[in-house]
């Protein structure tokens, strides 16, 4: 199969036909060039729709014929991409092993009735639908890091209403692109972070461009990478920006010759004037996607990934990582985690308090019971004399929340008092 700017294109009888059935195509498209023989002549016109008896007779007349089926762009290949590449991305919600993302849309479903909308209406575009068709045919795990992204992004934002125009969609597709030129060598499956992160979010915006995403998606995607967290046991990618941009794939998308668009085809909403708080909002969802899908690389221990990472990214908006008013509804829809969830925001409540801001740490997270200053302040008026606490060992990635925490000697710190209080309180 050969995807082009006028359409899809097979040299084989078998895979065409495969391709006719498997996708519903039989009656809804045509071909767009005549079937010849070797000699020249014409056996089957142009613009005949594909049904059961024409397969039959390509069948029958195989060998005779020069095995060339075009496809062109009509409305109805189009709307037959949308649709499956909406379906391939809800297999990802229903897959139970994708554990957070199957718990983030499963516990929602009253606010999930738009979702497939949402999704189908992203590939609003030739460029974008043919270029995640080409993926999801020869790179299905990558396809389904794409829409992992994209779902997480989209799940931080369909919480609640906004009243901002396209927010949901433009949230999914920063999520969708963020990754797109991550393949070479199974990049995406690395960890991304700082420096590697930035070379690989830039080049996504280049090809962003290509596949004509909004000025809002590609801000947020050239943006994200500015988030300051750390990633439990990750070993970060090194990333060469000149040979990720000579890979095959990129440079094809970069080309843009072979997904080259019609203006005419795309939405008019998709021209609307940039939205300065839109782009924000989307800025923020890929920002927690990020978070989570970098978390979820480096967790070994798949036993409860829902609630250990939500614990985590919990404790991580309380403490100012994210905004709360885009974070908050995405955390309270796990309401299965509720006792977990009030718990580390008490944490990290008493920890906000700490005369030398980030300093106050309480251990061990998320059951704490004592509170350290991390960053040894003598000075500060609640440092409790004569109580140093002893760190021998690390703490786990489910403890390793917001930073890291060396082996040593650290003051105690009189917030534990405050601590003890309200976990009382609180049980």
């Amino acid at each position: 199969m050969k995807i082009t700017s006028t359409g899809i294109e097979f040299i084989d009888f078998n895979e065409f036909k495969r391709f006719a059935t498997e996708y519903d195509l039989l009656g809804s498209v045509s071909l767009s060039e005549p079937i010849i023989d070797k000699n020249g002549n014409i056996l089957i016109k142009e613009k005949v729709a594909i049904k059961e008896n024409l397969l039959k007779k390509l069948e029958a007349m195989e060998g005779k014929y020069i095995p060339s089926f075009k496809l062109g762009m009509s409305r109805d290949l189009m709307r037959m991409l949308k649709l499956v590449l909406t379906k391939a991305v809800m297999t990802r919600i229903n897959d139970k092993s994708n554990e957070f993302i199957n718990h983030l849309y499963e516990q929602n479903a009253e606010k999930m009735a738009s979702l497939k909308g949402i999704i189908q209406n992203s590939f609003y575009s030739k460029p974008l639908a043919l270029a995640f068709f080409k993926i999801l045919l020869n790179q299905k795990d990558f396809f389904n890091h794409l829409s992992d992204l994209g779902l997480l992004s989209l799940g931080s934002v369909i919480q609640k209403q906004y009243n901002l125009k396209m927010v949901n969609r433009y949230s999914f597709l920063a999520g969708l692109c963020a990754d797109i030129c991550t393949n070479k060598d199974g990049i995406y499956k690395q960890s991304l972070a700082g420096q590697s992160l930035g070379r690989t979010a830039s080049l996504s915006v280049e090809i962003g461009r290509k596949l004509e995403l909004p000025e809002e998606i590609l801000s947020a995607i050239g943006s994200h990478p500015i988030a300051k967290f750390e990633i439990p046991g990750a070993v970060i990618a090194e990333i060469n920006s000149e040979e990720l941009r000579s890979h095959t794939f990129n440079q094809e998308l970069l080309a843009g010759s072979a997904l080259d668009g019609d203006a005419s085809e795309v939405d008019e909403d998709e021209e609307a004037e940039f939205s300065e708080e839109t782009s924000e909002v989307v800025l923020e969802s890929l920002k927690i996607a990020r978070y989570v899908i970098e978390n979820l690389k480096v967790t070994a221990d798949k036993d409860k990934v829902s609630e250990k990472l939500l614990v985590m990214f919990t404790y991580s908006a309380e403490r100012g990582l994210f905004r709360k008013d885009i974070a908050d509804p995405m955390i309270n829809c796990f309401k299965e985690f509720d006792v977990a969830i009030k718990k580390i925001r008490l944490v990290a409540s008493v920890e906000n308090k700490c005369k030398f801001p980030s300093s106050a740490w309480a251990y061990p997270k998320p059951k704490s019971a004592q509170i350290l200053c991390k960053d040894r302040n003598y000075q500060c008026p609640w440092i409790v004399n004569g109580w140093d606490l002893k760190i021998i060992t690390a703490q786990d990635p489910f403890g390793y929340i917001g930073t890291a925490l060396s082996v040593g000697t650290y003051p105690k710190c009189a917030l534990e008092e405050e601590l003890h209080e309200k976990v009382k309180i609180s049980d």
